[in-house]
């Protein structure tokens, strides 16, 4: 069980292999988001599902995503692009994790850079993401879902 206090006398340093189990999580992920899997992509997120990005106005927008909202969303940002990605996990404990992840995307001989960040949680043992945030897709969630802000 996970020490419930959120102050210690000693900062929380993740060991090797605890990172490079949540490392490996976002490997089987990219593996899924390669092959289009997007029903695999939802088993391995934790619903309702927060999605923060902003607008064009630069306004937050902020939903709550179910799994059919999350699968349709994924299934249209399908892509052949090949994309790089570098992840900075931060954990909060044993448990709690935020990742930045800078993306490298390569299409039609033209590179592109993203940078976005999944707020990490583990339900029955087992890493989940519970939040995505990106800026540049509020312009989009507000045209499908104007009251979802």
């Amino acid at each position: 069980m996970t020490d419930q206090n959120p102050l210690t006398t000693v900062p929380f340093e993740a060991t090797a292999e605890q990172t490079r189990a949540l490392l490996d999580w976002f490997d089987r992920y990219d593996a899924y988001a390669r092959d289009n899997n997007t029903a695999a992509m939802a088993d391995v997120a934790r619903f309702p599902l927060t999605v923060t990005t902003n607008d064009s106005r630069g306004e937050c927008v902020t939903q709550q995503w179910d799994r059919e909202t999350f699968i349709q969303s994924m299934s249209m940002a399908a892509t052949s692009a090949t994309i790089d990605n570098r992840r900075r996990p931060a954990f909060l404990n044993a448990d709690l994790a935020v990742v930045v992840t800078d993306s490298t995307v390569t299409t039609d001989g033209q590179t592109l850079h993203m940078r976005y960040a999944d707020v990490m949680a583990k339900v029955a043992g087992e890493w989940r993401f519970t939040a995505m945030i990106q800026a540049g897709w509020g312009d989009m969630l507000n045209q499908y879902a104007p009251g979802g802000q």
